[in-house]
């Protein structure tokens, strides 16, 4: 017989690009990924074999007997061990995603090891192939086909457990179409062996296999950050599965204090020049650990082994003490950390980079190495159980307005109100607004929670007369994020203009946070101040805000912050009458939150405060209680 080899020379020119990718570049040391080596290797063995052992056949007279057989063997071996590596790669790649879900050990390694020894035997037995003791002419044996029974056999297995995994994980389109695409090839490559013998095609569809794989899970830059030189969040992903499996592992999280405020400093480009060389010292600091970047100067170190987290974060903090010099700019930067040693629930591990995000943020604010455990964990937990209820609210459309009252001192009455959101999860219940309004701003879901707001606002100014009600204009709030986005004033004015109202009923509240971004803020104010609207400046004294900095912004109102007042009243701030009055030299009228006291309002109106607002006239209310309210003060016009 005459065999062809042109379809193992293309296939053997693809395999060996994807050898030296994979060996030369930086890899995961996971199952997953020795396993994916091991394949490669098993598929190199089996195709140069495959035809040595072609080539030896054809001209079997010139070998020895023995050697015929060596190399029929090691091409056999090659094939059976390489359907199952196969195999042994998707069970690790789904062992990732779903941590209880395997086959035993001895189930899956059972064929493969039959059908070895059954291989060898051959020698002696010809069950699998035999040669022709005179000429050495080979001759398939009669269990010659169990070689595409081993095949199929962890096809089939390969087949289950991708199914089997669509239950308990999601994968993306381009990964379910190379798993269901790597099954279909190598059913196809068994098929079209069966019936090609002299054409050397299977090698052919095990390497476009292992292509589809490649580009789908094992490309290295998937798990890698270049501009870091690092492992990537993806890795870091990988890296917990793979910990978890084998019992406890130590996690330490690093994070650069002010972060934004630093890149604004030093400059986006030699912000990243500095976390380079702090990735440098990371890599050399923990050389025998994952090292991985999660962006926004957050890094990850992670081990199976136990570390002196105390330790550690003392010399990492000493070295932080010095610059990191950067093209001739010394850059001086602070971290916080959140460290965790253990195993925890399985529930918890698909979540462990979110948690270990919220932890380092906990961190940042208390200026304390946050020791994430099982109270920190049902604290997050109940973090994401928010952002599931703020799904389903915007989904359901189910955000409640509430509104407080906004005394006016000149007028002595109700001028306005402050439309507050509220929520009532089926699940959670009444979930408190500083819980879900920062949940919302942190998973990026603000925006539409705001305008679904600003939605129910306009329908009740839509059916109630504002001026008839005796009010100026409702404050509305607008997230720090929102103000951000270029588009938010179009959009606001789309749904203004559906419900036929105009902006001059509306005023709107922003926090400091947002003067942190004046370009977007400012070109936001510009259209909607254009249309009609005012706004006021929410929260002041809680931010990084100063008066100059106010006074050149569009604000018509100054909004002073419970804290600042309250501290005014019990004697540990008495800087109050100085900021109302620099407010007022600027024109900006003020409004005091969190009055509670008849000597509240007597105090706050002495110092020249416009608007009043707290609990001594009314906590926030649903429209129907806060139009009876307004009825029964008689604001209400006849």
């Amino acid at each position: 017989m005459t065999y062809h080899y042109e379809f193992t020379l293309a296939a053997g020119i693809v395999l060996a690009m994807l050898c030296i990718f994979a060996f030369s570049r930086t890899y995961l040391a996971t199952r997953r990924n020795f396993s994916f080596r091991c394949l490669l290797a098993a598929d190199v063995i089996t195709m140069l074999f495959d035809v040595i052992s072609s080539e030896m056949d054809m001209r079997h007279a010139e070998f020895s007997l023995g050697m015929l057989y060596l190399v029929n063997a090691v091409f056999f071996l090659g094939f059976i061990w390489r359907s199952f590596l196969n195999f042994a790669f998707v069970e690790a790649l789904v062992r990732e995603r779903c941590t209880g879900l395997r086959l035993p050990h001895h189930i899956a390694f059972l064929p493969v090891a039959l059908t070895t020894l059954i291989v060898l035997a051959s020698y002696w037995t010809g069950w699998i192939f035999s040669l022709d003791a005179g000429s050495g002419a080979y001759k398939s044996g009669p269990l010659y086909p169990l070689i595409y029974g081993n095949g199929y056999l962890y096809l089939i297995l390969t087949a289950g457990f991708i199914v089997a995994s669509l239950r308990h994980t999601v994968w993306t389109r381009l990964e379910l179409v190379s798993l269901i695409g790597s099954c279909l090839l190598i059913g196809l490559g068994y098929i079209v062996r069966m019936h090609s013998s002299p054409y050397l095609v299977m090698n052919a569809f095990y390497t476009l296999e292992m292509l589809l794989i490649f580009f789908a899970f094992q490309n290295p830059d998937l798990f890698f950050s270049r501009r870091m030189n690092l492992f990537n969040a993806d890795a870091a992903n990988v890296c917990l599965r793979e910990l978890y499996q084998g019992g406890p592992f130590s996690l330490l999280a690093i994070a650069v204090n002010d972060f934004e405020e630093n890149r604004t400093l030093y400059g986006g480009h030699q912000t990243t020049k500095g976390l380079r060389l702090i990735a440098d010292f990371l890599r050399q600091k923990f050389p025998d650990c994952y090292v991985a970047y999660m962006d926004e100067g957050r890094f990850l170190v992670l081990t199976g082994e136990p570390l002196d987290f105390r330790q550690v974060c003392h010399e990492i903090n000493e070295r932080m003490k010095l610059p990191w010099h950067a093209s001739h700019v010394n850059i001086y930067l602070n971290v916080h950390y959140a460290v965790y040693r253990g195993r925890p629930e399985p529930g918890i591990l698909p979540h462990m980079l979110d948690y270990t995000a919220s932890s380092l943020r906990r961190a940042e604010q208390t200026n304390e190495v946050v020791h994430m455990g099982t109270e920190c964990f049902r604290r997050m937990e109940y973090e994401r159980e928010v952002r599931q209820a703020i799904d389903r609210a915007i989904r359901d459309d189910s955000i409640e307005i509430y509104f407080q009252p906004l005394w006016g001192v000149g007028e002595q009455r109700m001028i306005g109100a402050e439309v507050l959101a509220r929520m009532n999860d089926p699940v959670l219940g009444f979930v408190p607004p500083s819980v879900f309004i920062r949940t919302a701003e942190q998973s990026g879901t603000i925006t539409q929670l705001g305008e679904q707001v600003y939605e129910k606002v306009c329908i009740f100014a839509k059916h109630h007369d504002i001026k008839k009600l005796g009010l100026r204009r409702l404050n509305v709030n607008l997230s720090a994020i929102q103000c951000r986005d270029n588009l938010m004033s179009e959009r606001l004015n789309a749904i203004t203009v559906r419900h036929h109202l105009t902006f001059d009923i509306f005023k709107f509240e922003v926090t400091e946070t947002a003067l942190v971004y004046p370009d977007e803020l400012q070109g936001n104010m510009d259209r909607l101040i254009a249309k009609g609207a005012v706004f006021s400046l929410d929260d002041f004294g809680t931010g990084y805000s100063n008066l100059i900095r106010v006074s050149r912004s569009p604000f018509k109102d100054v909004k002073l912050d419970m804290t600042l007042v309250r501290e005014y009243f019990q004697k540990k701030n008495r800087l109050l009458p100085s900021i109302i009055g620099a407010f007022k030299s600027y024109g900006l009228h003020v409004t005091a939150e969190g009055v509670e006291t008849k000597e509240m309002v007597e105090e706050l109106s002495r110092l020249g405060c416009d608007t009043l607002q707290g609990y001594y006239f009314a906590k926030p209310m649903p429209a129907a209680e806060f139009l009876q309210y307004l009825a029964k003060k008689n604001i209400l016009t006849r």
